[in-house]
């Protein structure tokens, strides 16, 4: 019998130390580790009917650092213990702290191809990002660099419970020699058995190069390059934790498509400063993903749209552009890109002042414009002041900044939009300012048009929401079940969030499938863990309105924790339509709703009262495109858990997901619409707590 069979899992959550999970903003019903820092999901194998989940972690604080492997276990997807580190840097072979271990994936080695197997034991291997601090000669005889980043492996004889690395690691140096320069950029191994090539495969990030590479091996030991993929749709930030898996579509196991999976930071669509997550449908041989040519989108931009700056100017004062500081006696070089240099050209970071437009009046629905560097907020109420750092492009209407935009760092040149229907008809300004004499400290703006059309779709997002990255799925299930996972929160602020004495959470699980849905192939995501455990059968809530006027009606209930199915139909005049949650007596919420105008749901985390300082890109309205059944029917169903709120629309074709850090006397529920409603239908489902 194994150690981790006479164990019991009570025992081992005992020794890395419970806490009351009570604390402010504790999730009750989403994994948090009892103390420190978590952030990628890795290594999710489902083994003798248990849910193995490791993780990146710090195991000597609550921020980013001393990455090792964290290890939870579940039978349910719900109630996770957690056991011992299972790849700790500060024991790396090489000396404490040389290695770090970052993302990657864990499979269970049936046919021991490895050699790893010890009596006929099945071993679990896990393949993983080597980080190597310093130029060395590792016990293998490897040499590394500082900063290399490289392909590792360890097993696992005893169920998962203790590691051992592999003396030969690593496994795979470095990038192919055409991409040699990368080698501090290659990392996050998925690895999975492709049965029909009796083979494993392995998917991994050239991060700077938005490029996913491909390799086989017949042993975990040995892998040969077979192709690549990339350089498609989101690519304004570095490319990370792939993942690559088949799954039927409609059920159909006669139609066969594989879903290729990639995060993406920054460059995300909730927050372009942050993280997200990106999918591509396709076929798979073996060697080669290819994807359909439906999942590659064009790049976004403007449609129909009239030029209001393209920057081809002399002077700033010949675009009427009154600057301010350095900028003062500038012009912009010629071109389509202004980059925000003042007279010490050569050292443009130092340089702050702005630039602001003569007025003119809003006549079109959008207003579009290119942005690259720098990401630097604006902050509410820090003008003149040492806090002002901003790199923002903002527009202002009666002398107030109604909307604003920073660049991203590190990210490429891309297309951004104002939805400014609400202000046609305004006087408005365009103002430019550039705060920051720091690194990063400069902006840079391309062409600003106006339009009524909105920006087309850059990418296939798997989440919407600002806090839904890394995503992962579990290795060990049956080949027709795909169940995901991602870390909830965003490398905008994530280090900053404001909890203790843990920080971040992971996303509930979910179920993966592909269906047609509108006539195209989607990916679709539902919760996997039936709730029903905890929220005890009986609704705290069922009601049903024929009819819906504008207007807020208040349920007679407080909570902190829920699981709410709310569906409408658009009734003569219809807006918005939605529910508000963790409700304060000043009427500000989390609003979640359907927008019928535009066909989108939404998540409006905006009006947050409690102190969200810790980052000024925190607040902001999330939307993602859902169209109503085919009856007409809109279905939202929403999961509020103490600091996360977590909305799956239709099918579950579209899905957002965002914290939130409401005061706990913020409690109350309402239903709204600003416009007209009808066959308005509520279940509200209390859900209790795993600890």
């Amino acid at each position: 019998m194994s150690l981790l069979s006479r164990l019991s899992w009570a025992a081992l959550f005992a020794l890395v130390g419970a806490d009351s999970y009570k604390e402010p903003f504790r999730p009750q019903y989403h994994f948090s580790p009892a103390k420190n820092w978590i952030n990628d999901p890795n290594g999710l194998v489902f083994h003798k009917d248990k849910y193995h989940m490791f993780y990146q972690y710090n195991p000597t604080g609550n921020v980013w650092g001393n990455i090792s492997w964290g290890h939870a276990v579940s039978d349910d997807l719900l109630h996770w213990s957690e056991l011992p580190i299972a790849l700790d840097a500060f024991q790396a072979p090489s000396g404490p702290l040389t290695e770090l271990y970052f993302s990657g994936s864990a499979v269970v080695d049936s046919g021991r191809s490895s050699g790893f197997g010890n009596k006929g034991q099945t071993p679990l291997v896990a393949v993983y990002t080597s980080l190597y601090t310093q130029d060395m000669t590792l016990p293998s005889n490897q040499t590394v660099r500082n900063g290399q980043q490289s392909q590792s492996i360890a097993y696992s004889l005893d169920d998962g419970l203790t590691w051992s690395e592999y003396e030969g690691n690593p496994v795979i140096l470095g990038p192919p020699s055409a991409y040699s320069d990368q080698y501090q950029n290659f990392r996050d191994p998925f690895v999975f058995w492709y049965a029909a090539g009796q083979h494993w495969v392995m998917v991994v990030s050239l991060a700077q190069e938005h490029r996913i590479l491909l390799y086989k091996s017949s042993d975990l030991k040995e892998w040969t390059i077979t192709g690549d993929f990339g350089s498609v749709n989101a690519v304004s930030g570095a490319w990370e934790c792939p993942g690559l898996f088949p799954l039927p579509v409609d059920g159909n196991d006669h139609d066969i498509k594989w879903v290729l999976m990639v995060g993406i930071n920054p460059g995300a669509v909730a927050i372009p400063q942050g993280s997200g997550t990106q999918y591509f449908i396709g076929t798979f041989d073996g060697s080669n993903f290819t994807a359909d040519p439906g999942t590659i989108l064009s790049s976004p931009v403007p449609a129909h749209y009239t030029v209001y700056e393209d920057w081809n100017k002399t002077s700033f004062a010949a675009s009427s552009w009154t600057p301010t500081g350095d900028f003062v006696g500038e012009g912009p070089e010629g071109g389509t890109v202004l980059t925000l240099w003042g007279k010490s050209k050569g050292d443009g970071d130092g340089d702050i002042g702005s630039l602001t437009s003569s007025n003119f009046t809003i006549t079109s629905k959008y207003v579009q414009f290119q942005i690259g560097c720098c990401s630097n907020p604006a902050i509410v109420g820090a003008y003149g002041t040492p806090q002002d750092i901003e790199t923002t492009i903002n527009l202002l209407v009666s002398g107030e900044v109604v909307r604003s935009t920073t660049g991203v760092s590190g990210g490429g040149i891309t297309w951004r939009s104002w939805d400014v229907s609400d202000l046609v008809g305004q006087t408005a300004s365009i103002r430019l300012i550039d705060s920051s004499s720091g690194g990063w400290g400069h902006l840079q703006v391309g062409e600003i048009v106006f339009t009524d059309s909105p920006l087309p779709q850059e990418a296939n997002w798997v989440d919407w929401g600002p806090d839904f990255y890394a995503a992962t799925s579990w290795n060990g299930l049956a080949d027709e079940t795909r169940i995901a996972i991602g870390w909830m929160n965003n490398w905008a602020y994530g280090t900053d969030i404001p909890t203790s004495p843990w920080r971040s959470a992971m996303s509930i699980p979910r179920k993966l499938e592909l269906k047609n849905v509108q006539g195209k192939t989607q990916l679709v995501q539902q919760p996997q863990p039936r709730l029903s455990p905890l929220e005890q059968g009986k609704p705290l809530q069922q009601r049903f309105w024929k009819n819906m006027s504008p207007g807020n009606i208040t349920l007679p209930l407080s909570v902190k924790s829920v699981d709410a199915e709310l569906t409408f139909h658009a009734g003569k005049n219809p807006k918005e339509t939605g529910i508000s949650l963790r409700q304060g007596s000043d009427g500000a919420a989390i609003r979640v709703g359907y927008d019928f105008a535009t066909a989108q749901m939404f998540v409006d985390r905006s009006a947050e009262t409690q102190d969200v300082s810790f980052s000024n890109l925190f607040p902001g309205i999330y939307y993602a495109p859902l169209s109503a059944d085919h009856d007409g029917m809109v279905k939202l169903r929403i999961l509020l858990d103490w600091s996360s709120v977590e909305v799956f629309g239709g099918l579950g074709e579209s899905a957002i997901t965002a914290q939130i850090f409401r005061p706990d006397s913020d409690l109350a529920v309402s239903v709204f619409s600003t416009g007209d409603a009808h066959s308005v239908s509520l279940k509200l489902y209390p859900v209790g707590s795993v600890w």
